[in-house]
C-alpha cells in the first residue's frame, strides 16, 4: 500500500513568510494611498464589521431593555407591597376609630344616667340577625343577676334573663316575648312597648289612650310602672301612628335608639330595679 506524501511543514512556514513580506512591501509606501490588497480586504472586512457592530448594538439594547423590565417589575412589586401595607394600616385605623366611637357612645350613655351603677361587657354570641337574644362576657363572678337592665348606644337594650359564672344571656326589647311599660316623654301618656318580628328591628307600641296627642318623632321612655326597668331610659322614636277602629286607643311603631344589628359592647346596670 502506497503512503501519501506529506507536504513538509517547513515549506508552509516559508510560504507564509513570503506572503507577509509581500504585504509589507505593498503597504510600505505613503499611507495616502491604499493598496489593492488592503482595498480587497477592506471590501470584505468593513461590511462584516458594520454588521457585527449593528448586531452588537441590537444585543446591548435588548439586554438593557430586559434589565429595565426586571427593574420596573421589582419597583412595581415594592410599590404594590407598600400600597397593601398602607391599605392594611388604613383598615386598622378605621376599625380603631369605629371602636373609639362606640366607647365614646358608652361613656356618654354612662354620663346620661349617672345615678345608676354600671359595668361594661362585650357581646360574645347572638341568636338571630337582630340580637333578639344575645350573650355577654360577664356573669355572677362580676356581680350580675337576673333582671339586671342592659343599655347601649343611646338607650335601652333589654334585661338579663339567665346568668352563669362568666356569662349572661340578654333578652332585648325587640324579642317577640318582650314587653316594656313605657310612656310618651312629651305627653306622659302611658303605653306598652313590645317586640314584633314583622317589624325587622323596630317595636310596636300598644295601649296608647285614644285621646293622646302623639305625633311622629315623639320619644318613648321607660315608665315608673315597670317591674324590671328603671324609669326615664330612652327606648325609641315614634315613626308611624295607627288609629284603631274603636277609637279607644292608638298603636304606633317606634325605631329603637339602639342599633340592634351591630351590638358589640353594652353597659349593665348592676343592681336589680325591684327586688322580688
Amino acid at each position: 500500500m502506497l503512503k501519501k506524501k506529506k507536504f513538509p511543514v517547513k515549506y508552509i512556514l516559508l510560504l507564509m513568510t513570503l506572503i507577509c513580506l509581500v504585504l509589507i512591501i505593498f503597504t510600505w509606501e505613503s499611507r495616502s494611498k491604499v493598496s489593492p490588497v488592503e482595498n480587497s480586504i477592506a471590501s470584505v472586512v468593513v461590511p462584516i464589521q458594520k454588521g457585527v457592530n449593528v448586531f452588537g448594538d441590537w444585543v446591548i439594547d435588548k439586554v438593557n431593555f430586559v434589565k429595565n423590565i426586571n427593574s420596573l417589575e421589582s419597583m412595581n412589586k415594592e410599590l404594590q407591597d407598600e400600597v397593601d401595607k398602607l391599605r392594611y394600616e388604613n383598615k386598622i385605623l378605621q376599625q380603631d376609630k369605629i371602636e373609639l366611637d362606640r366607647l365614646r357612645d358608652l361613656y356618654a350613655l354612662d354620663k346620661k344616667y349617672p345615678s345608676y351603677p354600671k359595668i361594661g361587657a362585650s357581646v360574645i354570641g347572638k341568636e338571630g340577625n337582630w340580637y333578639d337574644v344575645f350573650e355577654i362576657d360577664k356573669g355572677t363572678n362580676d356581680g350580675l343577676k337576673v333582671n339586671m337592665v342592659v343599655i347601649a348606644g343611646n338607650g335601652l337594650v333589654g334585661h338579663i334573663f339567665e346568668v352563669g359564672k362568666n356569662y349572661a344571656k340578654v333578652k332585648s326589647i325587640i324579642d317577640d316575648s318582650s314587653k316594656v311599660s313605657a310612656k310618651i316623654l312629651r305627653t306622659s301618656d302611658t303605653c306598652v312597648v313590645q317586640g314584633e318580628k314583622q317589624y325587622s328591628g323596630s317595636c310596636k307600641v300598644d295601649f296608647i289612650e285614644g285621646s293622646a296627642s302623639i305625633i311622629k318623632g315623639d320619644e318613648i321612655v321607660t315608665s315608673h310602672l315597670s317591674e324590671i326597668y328603671p324609669p326615664g331610659i330612652l327606648i325609641g322614636i315614634i315613626k308611624d301612628i295607627q288609629e284603631n277602629p274603636n277609637k279607644l286607643n292608638k298603636s304606633a311603631v317606634i325605631e329603637p335608639v339602639v342599633d340592634f344589628k351591630h351590638l358589640e359592647e353594652v353597659l349593665v346596670i348592676n343592681q336589680v330595679w325591684k327586688e322580688k
